[in-house]
């Protein structure tokens, strides 16, 4: 989990490779009124993200109790909705990139071809909410450094 920018899909990718489990992007189940309103800037309210996050949650559920094992890359911004993704069971870790603001309006900047751009970063930090009882990572290490430290802690 983290805010836009923290590097999740890409540590999510590298890390359900090596584990060989499947790869879920967050990103893909937003509607596409939410991705366009995204795309001009606009934050998401908790309305806006109601839906996705019940998508999440179904999908959570059903690789939770049927499987795949699976990584999930998903902002989660508030203890809410950490809830509502079922990350209180005991087969759901949590991980959490944190990166400095000035690096994620680095990456923001440079990324291409993706919806959320650096004028959602405010937004995206001011909804964040830290969360307790997770692994919380430093987003700036490198994602070799970042695997063998997540497989450590969460014993995968």
């Amino acid at each position: 989990m983290g805010v836009s920018g923290a590097g999740k899909t890409t540590l999510g990718q590298a890390l359900a490779a090596e584990l060989g489990w499947a790869f879920e992007d967050a990103d893909a189940y937003h509607a596409d009124a939410a991705r366009a309103k995204m795309g001009r800037g606009e934050g998401l309210t908790d309305a806006d993200r109601a839906p996705w996050l019940d998508r999440l949650a179904a999908l959570v559920e059903v690789r939770r109790t049927e499987g795949p094992s699976t990584v999930l890359a998903c902002s989660a911004l508030r203890a809410a909705y950490r809830v509502l993704l079922g990350t209180e069971a005991d087969e759901v870790a949590v991980v959490w990139l944190d990166v400095p603001r000035a690096v994620l309006a680095d990456r923001l900047a440079t990324r291409a071809g993706h919806y959320a751009g650096p004028d959602l970063l405010d937004s995206q930090l001011d909804t964040l909410e830290p969360p307790d009882g997770v692994l919380h990572l430093d987003g700036t290490t490198g994602v070799d450094t970042l695997i063998e430290t997540i497989r450590d802690g969460l014993g995968v």
